[in-house]
């Protein structure tokens, strides 16, 4: 490189810093692989994990399994309603399993209505739940049959006599003036008439 003019050795070295930069830069990224479990080892779907400090984040799989990558030395935040919240920090580990152990003080503060969740302190109205011994313990073949003569202030009806008629549901004190009064079932995320 002697006989090479000084400018143009310059030119090589910076654009060789250019070419390996990005490279080194890629070699901090790590793919981490997961399951996050409950304290019996059942898996947990829908398990938030988010790197922390960022807005990157995943949720478990119907297998409790996970795939994020993120920077070495970043820290994994678990968070699961009703379960005690968990950070790891990634270090050198490709595979990441959590357990994730309930939190048996909040469980009592959250309920679960339609699309979301809200604090057992705001909410107003009255919550009834049905539990599964109960349905367990009954044959039905629907789920106004379950409702009816378990859940406190529901109303069902059957419109006739005849096997699979439909049913009417009456909640009190709720009344429409321009729609119906039958409520509105979610199944899943899924409205079904």
């Amino acid at each position: 490189m002697k006989g090479i003019p000084q400018f143009i050795r310059r030119s090589v070295y910076v654009l060789l810093f250019f070419c390996f930069v990005p490279l080194a830069m890629l070699a901090q990224e790590m793919r981490i692989t997961g399951k996050v479990v409950d304290s019996n080892g059942e898996t947990l779907p829908g398990v938030n994990i988010t790197v922390a400090g960022t807005s990157q984040g995943t949720v478990t799989n119907l297998e409790g399994s996970y795939i994020i990558v993120v920077n070495q030395g970043a820290t994994l935040k678990f968070n699961f309603i009703g379960y005690v919240s968990q950070s790891v920090v990634v270090g050198d580990n490709a595979v990441i399993n959590v357990t994730l152990s309930e939190d048996t003080e909040r469980l009592e503060e959250f309920v679960v209505v339609g699309y979301g969740q809200m604090k057992r302190s705001d909410l107003t109205g009255s919550v009834t739940s049905v539990s599964n011994e109960a349905i367990e313990q009954s044959v039905t073949t629907s789920i106004d049959q379950v409702l009816q003569g378990r859940a406190a202030g529901v109303q069902v009806q059957q419109n006739s006599g005849a096997p699979g008629a439909s049913t009417s549901i009456r909640i009190r004190g709720i009344s429409s003036l321009s729609g119906s009064n039958e409520p509105i079932y979610v199944i899943d995320g899924v409205i079904i008439d």
